[in-house]
């Protein structure tokens, strides 16, 4: 996929060379014109050349500012500000963005907010974990799944909406798609994101109860017309709904998280009133653990990584959440829930293992050792799989994958297990 800002410059030359052809019709038509064309033909084609060259400015003016901002509507403004007890700081801003743009927008905030390298780094360790296989694309897949089939989206960075070209407000699910953004900006104004990136799953909590909150309101408004006209307008993205069918599991489960869990806690202190309400917006759960288990104790924390002595590019927590979703690959979600919930903590390091390749340690801490040993049992199976065997690998023995990669799976505690897929024997021995 070509991002926005390698394209604008394409389009921009594209025009140019367009202009500079016509430019040069324009000029030999003018040096011929005096045998045959009058000057009211002249003039009307230097006209009709001049409007195409405007639409084409205004085309490349739209495509880099967003294609101009929609205007919308005071009584939605005020139905969401008297629904969640808050007024907006600011007007609320929703651009307006062609259909085909939208997906290079979402690339470019997904690649903004992970940072430099942020992105490809999470790509390799996702594949080192288990949670993608070789040829899946995590960038693409995580577009793919906000854009096909959307008609609005939110931006994270900006704080702003956008929605897209054929959104019509005419339409019942295109109010609702508006009212689900209001309600985004209106909490990103209240509770934003700090300005250090918290990690993935704390991340995943924030985005859980936002986007949980922004589908409750676009749930009941569903509910409120049905109720008016006797029936329920359909509201399904049947692209997207397909499209989710096909993507990695581990995907599937990160866009259902905030529309399942997170929907569930918003909808709970929604229905607790005001205070309740911006209490919990104001005191997020700062794991996918605390979304779900909101009365729980807390638990996470720092995972030191010691032996490893070479530089680390990313260190990442897969939190209850990543704990699940790795599970019950292996076929049986009960046990997949029963092991998340009893997780601790956790971390994993993507870090340097010789010139060209990397290395991934993951540690995961339980409450109990009997979730530990599950966990042993799947790691095993996992590293197994992943080396290119017909059985599990065993307890601490070091196993070489088909492509020369190794993996190891070690008991480090009562209630630990280290998970290494190392790309050379010394480093998988650590």
């Amino acid at each position: 996929m070509i991002s926005a800002r390698q394209l604008l410059p394409l389009l921009v030359g594209a025009a140019f060379g367009t202009g500079g052809w016509m430019y040069g019709s324009r000029g030999a038509g003018t040096s011929t014109s005096g045998n045959g064309a009058t000057a009211d033909d002249r003039l009307r084609i230097a006209s009709e050349e001049i409007e195409l060259l405007q639409r084409e400015n205004e085309s490349l003016r739209s495509l880099a500012q967003g294609g101009g901002e929609f205007a919308v509507p005071q009584e939605m403004i005020d139905q969401v500000q008297e629904d969640y007890g808050l007024e907006f700081l600011a007007s609320p801003v929703v651009h307006m963005v062609a259909g085909e743009e939208l997906g290079y927008r979402i690339e470019a905030a997904i690649e903004s907010r992970m940072g430099p390298q942020g992105i490809d780094d999470r790509q390799e360790a996702f594949q080192r974990i288990g949670w993608l296989d070789p040829g899946d694309k995590l960038l693409e897949q995580l577009v793919a799944i906000k854009s096909v089939g959307a008609k609005g989206w939110f931006d994270e960075e900006s704080g702003d909406a956008w929605v897209t070209d054929d959104f019509d407000l005419k339409n019942i699910p295109d109010q609702a798609v508006l009212l689900r953004l209001l309600v985004r900006v209106l909490l990103d104004q209240h509770f934003p994101d700090s300005s250090v990136y918290p990690g993935d799953d704390a991340a995943r909590a924030k985005e859980a109860l936002h986007a949980g909150a922004a589908s409750g309101a676009e749930s009941r408004f569903y509910a409120a017309n049905a109720r008016a006209i006797g029936f329920l307008p359909s509201n399904e993205n049947s692209a997207a709904a397909r499209l989710l069918l096909v993507l990695s599991e581990f995907i599937q489960g990160l866009t259902m998280f905030p529309a399942m869990e997170g929907k569930n806690l918003a909808d709970t202190l929604y229905v607790k009133g005001v205070e309740e309400f911006s209490d919990g917006m104001r005191n997020l759960p700062e794991s996918t653990f605390g979304v779900v288990f909101p009365n729980a104790e807390k638990r996470g924390g720092k995972v030191d990584f010691p032996e490893i002595e070479d530089e680390i590019y990313l260190e990442e927590s897969a939190g209850y959440l990543g704990i699940r979703l790795w599970i019950s690959e292996l076929g049986d979600v009960g046990i997949a829930e029963q092991v998340a919930r009893d997780w601790s903590k956790d971390g994993y390091a993507l870090f340097a293992d010789g010139e060209v390749s990397t290395g991934l340690m993951w540690k995961v801490e339980f409450q109990t050792a009997g979730s530990a040993d599950i966990f042993q049992e799947a790691a095993l199976q996992r590293a197994g799989a992943m080396a290119g065997l017909e059985s599990a690998a065993e307890l601490g023995v070091l196993i070489e994958a088909t492509d020369g990669r190794f993996f190891r799976v070690e008991r480090i505690s009562e209630t630990s297990v280290k998970f290494v897929n190392a790309a050379k024997r010394d480093t998988a021995e650590l």
